[in-house]
């Protein structure tokens, strides 16, 4: 007797309308607004056009439905055009749940069903009974034959809280991440439709100096054709340092109720994250599944002693309910340096940066390095020529200091090294960065040699995984002996054929 077949909680209707809604929202209120001013008066007439796109939330309503087989869950979807698939509860890795405001009023949870192996989750189901997600994940996880998280079953000793950041974390990790500035600059593209930026503008600097009037005044200035407009220099930078400000008040509001009681749990081979005032996520990162682990410490992150940890996962491609890749995981936004280690312990076992013995490169890699470093202060330098004129001697002369100390730092903080079970390699002055491979998480290994590497006998070797991504911190070590670079890829590629690779 085949399975019954189940369908979405009924209010799924209402949230996917709610879902059309807000796409269409936001440019229906800048159409209606900025239409007549610019003469896109059938933009108006266009805006009907959205409401068959919210008829198919009805139709995808009724032709949704689940079951539960004996080894895998099958979905099928459409009516016309039918798709069934058959997911393997062994490829299932995360139940991905989702609750607004608005969704725990009504007692049901969006979710996504994530495998390992697909760019985009193998189905979103909005929405579904609490219940129903309960017996979800029930099933899910005994078929796989682990506990399933959070169930009163679970003996709560097998759970272990390696992070919780309370408020005065979530404020400083909002200050730190300054995230403001995409409000702020939403805020001004707003104004810039309604026409009234310029006016704005004109309020607080005066119709002469506003905008490049200021810049013209200054460029006059430093030509003798009049003095300095020192007031409005003065106002223009109070208002850039109130907008300093209020863009780190906005970030810390924001991070504030975005992760408010964020939660880093291991619970037996997972990871589980969980986070949200507003809106609570909760998710789930299988350790197995990790590639590759990054610690970034920026300027601010290193003067309040704390760092964030990001992983990259295998086969987690899409993107998350903010639009940002879920091959990268924050598993701590922030987190004090007296926490890290136990931190990096949990997620790769015996990791200890602090016994580290970071290698250095090749003798001519200052030569190299500051060449790009000169080639920038030059550019920089160039537009200056015309309006310094002989003045534009000493502005290279700082640029060309500022390249030497440049190429410097950069190199002082250039390393890798080797351990038992991990290749690690690290970056940065400012923004410093250190990723950790473990060698069963190696997909193949790369040695490159460019016109000028070959000239200074030098040579990079790049380490490929599952989960890398076009803005990850790759391992990707440059300026090596070409030597000291066949060494290091042949260990890399011995120790990983040694090591089954897992996902």
């Amino acid at each position: 007797m085949q399975p019954e077949e189940q369908r979405l909680h009924p209010l799924s209707i209402l949230f996917r309308l709610a879902a059309q809604v807000r796409t269409f929202a936001v440019p229906g209120v800048a159409a209606l607004v900025t239409a007549g001013a610019v003469g896109w008066e059938w933009q108006v007439w266009a805006m009907p056009l959205a409401i068959p796109f919210a008829l198919i939330s009805v139709v995808q309503y009724f032709s949704f439905r689940y079951r539960y087989d004996a080894n895998e869950m099958v979905i099928r979807t459409g009516f016309l055009f039918r798709n069934e698939r058959h997911v393997p509860y062994a490829r299932i890795q995360n139940l991905h749940a989702v609750q607004n405001v608005f969704h725990r009023l009504l007692n049901v949870v969006e979710v996504r069903v994530e495998t390992g192996g697909a760019d985009e989750p193998e189905a979103t189901m909005s929405v579904l009974p609490v219940s129903a997600f309960e017996e979800m994940r029930r099933r899910v996880f005994k078929e796989k034959g682990e506990p399933a998280p959070d169930t009163a079953a679970e003996p709560a000793a097998a759970d272990e809280t390696l992070l919780h950041l309370p408020p005065g974390e979530l404020l400083l990790c909002g200050f730190i991440q300054n995230r403001g500035f995409v409000v702020i600059a939403a805020a001004f593209g707003l104004l810039w439709e309604l026409g009234m930026l310029e006016s704005l503008m004109e309020s607080f600097f005066g119709e002469d100096v506003s905008g490049r009037g200021l810049l013209r005044s200054i460029a006059m200035a430093l030509f003798g054709q009049g003095g300095l407009p020192l007031e409005a220099i003065a106002l223009t930078a109070a208002a850039v340092v109130s907008l300093l400000l209020v863009s780190r008040l906005i970030s810390m509001v924001w991070t504030f109720f975005r992760l408010y009681d964020f939660r880093l749990i291991r619970a037996g081979k997972d990871l589980r994250i969980e986070y949200g005032l507003l809106t609570r996520v909760a998710t789930a990162i299988s350790l197995r599944r990790i590639q590759t682990l990054t610690i970034r410490q920026g300027l601010l992150y290193r003067l309040f002693k704390r760092a964030a940890v990001r992983v990259e996962m295998a086969g987690d491609g899409g993107e998350d309910e903010e639009g940002n890749s879920k091959q990268r995981e924050w598993l701590a936004p922030v987190i004090p340096e007296s926490e890290l280690p136990r931190l990096l312990h949990a997620v790769v076992p015996g990791l200890d940066l602090a016994a580290i013995s970071w290698r250095g490169f090749h003798p001519r890699a200052f030569r190299r390095e500051l060449k790009g470093w000169v080639l920038t202060a030059l550019l920089i330098s160039l537009p200056f020529t015309l309006l310094l004129k002989g003045w534009v001697l000493v502005l290279l002369a700082a640029l060309l200091g500022w390249a030497w100390m440049g190429a410097r730092l950069t190199l002082a903080h250039l390393g890798w090294a080797v351990s038992e079970d991990e290749v690690l390699y690290r970056s940065g002055w400012l923004g410093r960065q250190i990723s950790v491979v473990r060698f069963n998480k190696i997909q193949a290994v790369t040695i490159r040699e460019s016109p000028f590497d070959r000239r200074a006998a030098m040579a990079s070797v790049a380490v490929d995984t599952a989960g890398a991504g076009e803005s990850s911190h790759r391992v990707d070590i440059p300026y090596l002996a070409r030597e000291t670079a066949r060494e290091l890829s042949d260990l890399l590629t011995v120790q990983a054929d040694r090591t089954a690779f897992r996902w």
